[in-house]
């Protein structure tokens, strides 16, 4: 299984700048970390009327140490997925084997859903390293 993510754990590995990180407003948006120190600045287009400030307000909110915690909580949650799938295998399992019909078949349905939440978080995967691919060749 690819990970769509490699590229965001790759450029937090590099040690980018700590959060968090605020926006200060002026002629151009400046995100600056917890010390004050310009992180970037998102600059105006003189043609635009709007936009910058939801760019940079972006920007502003995704500091590293957000980024790890949401990556951090996508794993685990990924994983959880992973280990109800199994506990549902079993009791369907279990069930058949008990002459449990019924329950057997909500845990046969149960693994249904839960293998299309993984399917789907796979193809997000693949899709996005696919895309990564692409830009890095162009």
């Amino acid at each position: 299984m690819s990970d769509r993510f490699q590229s965001i754990r790759a450029a937090l590995a590099m040690g980018p700048t700590p959060g968090p990180w605020e926006l200060k407003d002026g002629r151009t948006d400046t995100i600056e970390n917890a010390q004050g120190y310009p992180v970037c600045t998102v600059h105006h287009h003189p043609y635009e009327l709007y936009g910058h400030g939801a760019r940079a307000a972006y920007i502003a909110a995704c500091d590293p140490d957000t980024i790890r915690g949401l990556l951090a909580e996508r794993d685990e949650l990924l994983a959880l997925v992973h280990d109800y799938r199994g506990i549902a295998e079993f009791l369907a399992r279990r069930d058949a084997a008990a002459g449990n019909d019924e329950g057997a078949r909500l845990m046969r349905l149960t693994c249904s859903r839960l293998d299309d939440v993984i399917r789907r978080a796979e193809a997000r995967e693949d899709r996005a390293a696919l895309a990564s691919t692409k830009r890095e060749q162009a």
